[in-house]
């Protein structure tokens, strides 16, 4: 056997016989293929993922179902939903069975509101550690979005979901361009095909809905060129973890400051037409010209900012612009 051929190494197991016991729908997409219910085998609940029956019977569609499972049942993380069997059901016709997670997803999680920022970085953590091992494994989700990610009641951990248009570098079937259109890459909406890149930029759309901080990392995730992002979820954890910037930062504002107390001692400049003083003659007519205040004469009005002044507060502008835009 050739070993640069990509492909499985021994038969795929996880085929099952069809569970027993009842069978509770719990989400039908209008507009997509596959329906999801909680069931139980062995004692313990289960997810299964199934065609909505105008479906079932579509070779199409079956071989997207046995893709997801073939994908999922290669993952084994746990930040992401372990896939069991795949099942044929006599009424619910080819099942994939998954682990049942007790919670909610993050799109309905952010509609009571964003996390802390602890959270948040957590979170983040996770996510970024999920699609780490996932792109190590040479697959690509391809729909990563709030609604594809779980988080659980329990430890309130996150849990990466829904391998349903994901794909896999040794897969040669269903490999057009997919996703979800308000958190796919530009230049999957333009046609070309998914890869690291373009779940970095999807990574990055997730995090924006989570938080309104880490600009400068969210921004580089989703710059229009794919070559401009990161290059990996673990270079995205370790920007949004470092403070590094900071004490850039720190630097920055530290050469401002020491051009400011230069800018404030530096000597004024001495007319040329005007003769030198002594500074002891200078303090002796200071104190026997004092000036004289007239009757009737209207009080000195307030001089306008000197060009110094300008200056400084030009200065402490562009330090304020730029602490902001590292935040």
């Amino acid at each position: 056997m050739d070993d640069n051929i990509s492909g499985f190494f021994g038969p795929v197991t996880g085929y099952a016989q069809p569970a027993s016991g009842t069978f509770t729908l719990l989400h039908a997409s209008e507009e997509g293929f596959f329906e999801l219910y909680r069931g139980e085998r062995a004692g313990r609940f289960r997810i299964f993922k199934c065609l909505k029956p105008e479906w079932r019977g579509s070779l199409l569609h079956e071989t997207m179902l046995k893709k997801e499972f073939e994908i999922g049942y290669s993952l084994r993380h746990p930040n992401i939903r372990e896939t069991y069997a795949y099942t044929e059901h006599s009424d619910l016709g080819p099942c994939v069975e998954m682990e049942w997670i007790d919670g909610v997803t993050l799109d309905e999680y952010l509609q009571r509101g964003r996390p802390d920022g602890k959270t948040f970085r957590r979170w983040a953590s996770e996510l970024c550690d999920a699609l780490s091992y996932l792109h190590s494994r040479q697959v690509v989700h391809r729909d990563l979005k709030p609604g594809n990610i779980m988080v659980t009641h329990g430890d309130g951990s996150i849990r990466l979901i829904d391998f349903g248009l994901a794909d896999r570098a040794d897969s040669s079937v269903l490999k057009a361009p997919a996703g979800t259109r308000r958190f796919v890459a530009p230049e999957v909406l333009a046609g070309s095909p998914a890869d690291v890149r373009s779940d970095i930029y999807s990574l990055g759309m997730v995090l924006r809905e989570m938080t309104s901080g880490h600009r400068r990392v969210l921004n580089r995730c989703l710059r229009k060129d794919p070559q401009k992002r990161y290059r990996s979820a673990k270079a995205v954890k370790e920007a949004l973890n470092s403070r590094l910037w900071i004490y850039g930062l720190i630097a920055v504002l530290a050469v401002l400051l020491l051009a400011v107390l230069l800018f404030l001692l530096r000597p004024a400049p001495v007319s040329e037409t005007e003769p030198s003083v002594p500074v002891r003659d200078t303090v002796v007519i200071l104190m026997k010209e004092k000036p004289q205040e007239h009757a009737g004469q209207k009080p000195a009005t307030k001089a306008p900012k000197s060009t110094k002044e300008e200056d400084l507060d030009r200065i402490f502008r562009q330090a304020t612009d730029l602490f902001e835009e590292n935040l």
